[in-house]
């Protein structure tokens, strides 16, 4: 259970966001690394066992390392779950020795200073994170009344065509 103080903590950083919509992920991080001051880029992790992502911050770039072989939605939540990390400022300390050097190659273990690497979704920080995507991607996907999402328009007037008697 989260209680009103986190609650109230996340929503203040959502409500001081600006979402792009139509929402792309994409946009939505180039736009945090702005706002941050920071390149923040995103690196795809290959491989059917690897289902999550990872937040690498070194001094001067942060580094989001997401499933590429998961679906798109989960992708997106992936990647605003490690933005989340970055705007609750959970930055924590390890030893770059601890990083496996296949996900690292390009990166010397002297440059990686922080890391997060989360198995433990009861830990508050994971909480904050997990939060701050779901609102984010709440709020992404807020339509006016009586709007529907542009790819289901389409797929909506494409069925509609079938009933079409001209």
């Amino acid at each position: 259970m989260i209680d009103r103080a986190v609650w109230r903590k996340c929503r203040s950083i959502v409500d001081r966001l600006s979402i792009p919509a139509p929402f792309d992920p994409d946009l939505f991080i180039s736009a945090l690394a702005e706002r941050r001051g920071r390149v923040v880029e995103l690196v795809p992790m290959p491989g059917p066992a690897v289902q999550c992502g990872a937040l690498v911050a070194t001094d001067e770039v942060d580094y989001i390392f997401y499933a590429t072989s998961t679906t798109r939605l989960h992708r997106e939540h992936i990647l605003l779950h490690e933005a989340g990390h970055l705007l609750c400022g959970h930055i924590g300390e390890v030893d770059p020795g601890l990083l496996p050097e296949i996900l690292f190659p390009h990166l010397g273990g002297d440059l990686i200073r922080r890391v997060l690497g989360r198995t433990d979704y009861s830990a508050a920080e994971e909480q904050e994170a997990e939060l701050v995507a779901s609102m984010i991607s709440q709020r992404a996907r807020r339509r006016p009344a009586g709007s529907v999402a542009p790819e289901i328009a389409d797929g909506l007037a494409r069925v509609g065509s079938i009933f079409d008697s001209r």
